[in-house]
């Protein structure tokens, strides 16, 4: 089995840990109702309250009584394991199913709203994501981006080369006009 790249990020509350996975790697986005032996059998003592996959992460809620200190090693663990065998987790009900243009469209918004976008805006521009299709990302440069002979390097030496990295499966970075 294969072992996959993973690492936790703090979230604005305590008891959640957001672990960051490679995007495109689990084929929905919601709560998880079941997850590989070792995460369920956390899922099931109460060690997690939940588990919630989003766009290129799992974020884990520590049940009542339980910390990270204690609880930390052995959640990474498990979800280690659970990674290593991606079909067969399975999302509730109200989870939604996720493709390869889905998990693209996720990364180019963080991307767009992350580190980049506040260097862009930084110089009174934005970097606006239209939309992906067919692994094609639309973006858009606007305000002082609008005609800045530096936006065609910004969208391609920057942004797509993020967006690659990330997905591999990248088409093609395409500006649009609004």
């Amino acid at each position: 089995m294969p072992v996959v790249p993973t690492h936790p990020t703090t979230t604005p509350d305590p008891d959640v840990l957001r672990w960051v996975i490679p995007d495109g790697l689990l084929s929905f986005t919601g709560e998880v109702a079941q997850a590989p032996a070792l995460l369920q059998e956390l899922m099931d003592d109460g060690t997690l309250r939940s588990v919630r996959v989003d766009g290129g992460g799992v974020l884990t809620l520590l049940g009542t009584g339980h910390d990270w200190h204690t609880e930390g090693a052995r959640v990474r663990s498990a979800l280690v394991d659970a990674l290593g065998a991606p079909k067969s987790w399975k999302g509730a009900a109200t989870a939604r199913a996720s493709g390869p243009d889905d998990a693209l469209e996720a990364a180019a918004r963080q991307i767009a709203d992350g580190s980049l976008g506040t260097f862009v805006n930084s110089h009174g521009g934005a970097l606006v994501v239209h939309s992906v299709r067919d692994g094609v990302v639309e973006i858009a440069m606007e305000g002082a981006c609008d005609h800045c002979p530096a936006a065609e390097i910004t969208m391609h030496a920057r942004f797509e080369h993020l967006l690659r990295r990330r997905c591999p499966w990248l088409v093609e970075v395409r500006r649009v006009d609004e």
